[in-house]
């Protein structure tokens, strides 16, 4: 869906590898957009962060500490919210999160949008990573939501280089 060029920077890392220490709002701000911001153009900011807590979307933190959790979740609703409303957002992880670990659903987030985005293209590509005939909902969910993500990377881009003719 994107260009070679832009594939070399579209990677999110996957649960293992986020850190495992406790994190202050502005280091979990500055990670999140580490990986965002070379992919979406922008970037996430604390009023951001306090609205996804105060709406449920992510878990608040313990004593100002966030950890993996927090970082995970705003990886993904910082990718999703170009996409859908908070509220859509919401009800999409809480079907997520009834049947599966905060690890586990991220953790098959990150290898779809992966995958996909290393794929050149613009219509979507077979997975070698899941089988949707046997998928169950809320991965399938998934697969719909990493597809609407890049195809809105795809469609920003010819729109960016649309105005550049």
């Amino acid at each position: 869906m994107i260009d070679n060029q832009k594939q070399l920077s579209i990677k999110l890392p996957m649960w293992d590898e986020l850190p495992s220490f406790d994190l202050h709002l502005d280091q979990l701000l500055d990670l999140t957009n580490q990986y965002l911001s070379p992919i979406i153009g922008s970037k996430i900011t604390k009023t951001m962060m306090h609205n996804y807590f105060k709406a449920d979307i992510i878990v608040p933190p313990t004593r100002k500490k966030y950890w993996r959790m927090q970082l995970a979740g705003a990886i993904v609703v910082g990718l999703l919210k170009n996409i859908f409303t908070l509220a859509e957002i919401q009800a999409g992880l809480k079907a997520l999160l009834k049947d599966s670990s905060p690890k586990t659903g991220y953790n098959n987030f990150v290898l779809m949008f992966n995958e996909q985005a290393a794929q050149s293209g613009t219509v979507p590509a077979a997975l070698n990573s899941l089988d949707l005939k046997s998928a169950n909902k809320p991965t399938i969910m998934q697969y719909d939501a990493v597809q609407s993500i890049l195809f809105w990377l795809a469609a920003k881009k010819r729109l960016e280089e649309a105005s550049k003719e």
